[in-house]
């Protein structure tokens, strides 16, 4: 019988460890939002409006019983907590609830559809001006510094008054001023990812252009467009609202945010709670909002790794 021969040293091999794999960086930057809490917290609030907003007309019927279009004469300036009136009524005698409901479909509406658009042409402007250069990105450039270079507040004047508000037309003038800023960060991105190897490499072994923007850019600079688009979202509620202040945006008998601010301040001495309700919903969408936008940037952001 034939011993087996001796391993070599005199130790006998181990067995193979197997490696964990390494996250990738959105399994990371996951994990990293949901370890902050304010931020979670915050993407919740911005949920319930999304939900409040979606569900405004069952919430309704459930609840207030009426339509935003309803008037009651008998009943003007009702307190909270008056019969079926949970919040109260206005100064035409609707349900101030009611309003609210229906006015977090235009204020989250223009919202979100705002930032779409304008993250939407931003992305393609900076990818398109990053990617080309020379004369393609000196033109495109140009034109984003005088887009930047006209006060904000008379673009939103001028849109408002040649275009009729609504809810999508809002949000495309909103959109029109704001896409700007993006489309010069998504610039600045891509010239720092355009020359990397594996862009490089990709190019060399016959990779279109249309595949090298799309396929491997824009993945690169998603990090950049979440981050804006979630801090952004705070600033075009306030501006939607602002703007009905105004008498700019959406007018009455549709409600939202900011223009049931402006019928109430004439009564804010007389009915304080018609100021208070839309103002609540509006500070809070905001905060949300902004906390939101600030984990979303510390979560994804590899410059803050």
């Amino acid at each position: 019988m034939i011993s087996p021969l001796p391993f070599e040293g005199g130790v006998a091999p181990q067995p193979a460890i197997r490696a964990h794999q390494g996250r990738s960086y959105w399994e990371e930057s996951w994990a990293r939002l949901q370890r902050n809490r304010f931020g979670v917290a915050a993407g919740l609030v911005l949920v319930f409006f999304v939900l409040v907003a979606l569900m405004a007309p069952l919430l309704s019927a459930l609840f207030t019983h009426t339509d935003y279009r309803t008037l009651n004469l008998a009943e003007t300036f009702a307190p909270p907590l008056t019969g079926s009136h949970i919040l109260g009524t206005d100064d035409l005698g609707r349900d101030e609830l009611t309003r609210l409901l229906f006015g977090a479909q235009v204020s989250m509406g223009i919202g979100f559809l705002a930032v779409f658009v304008a993250l939407t042409m931003g992305a393609t402007v900076g990818l398109v001006a990053g990617y080309y250069g020379g004369l393609i990105d000196g033109a495109l450039m140009r034109f984003v510094d005088m887009i930047l270079a006209i006060p904000a507040i008379f673009l939103f004047i001028l849109m408002a008054l040649l275009f009729k508000p609504n809810t999508i037309t809002l949000a495309l003038i909103i959109a029109s001023v704001g896409w700007g800023s993006i489309a010069r960060l998504v610039r600045g991105e891509v010239l720092s990812v355009r020359t990397r190897d594996f862009m490089l490499a990709t190019a060399a072994l016959g990779a279109s252009d249309g595949r090298l923007i799309v396929r491997h850019l824009l993945p690169n600079v998603l990090h950049v467009l979440i981050v804006y688009g979630s801090l952004y979202l705070g600033q075009v509620i306030l501006i939607e609202a602002a703007l009905d202040f105004l008498g700019l945006g959406i007018n009455p008998p549709t409600p939202s945010w900011g223009n049931m601010l402006t019928n109430s301040e004439t009564y804010f001495f007389h009915s304080s709670w018609l100021v208070v309700w839309p103002g609540i919903t509006i500070f809070l969408s905001v905060l949300a909002a902004n906390l939101f936008g600030n984990a979303m940037r510390d979560a994804f952001d590899p410059r803050l790794r």
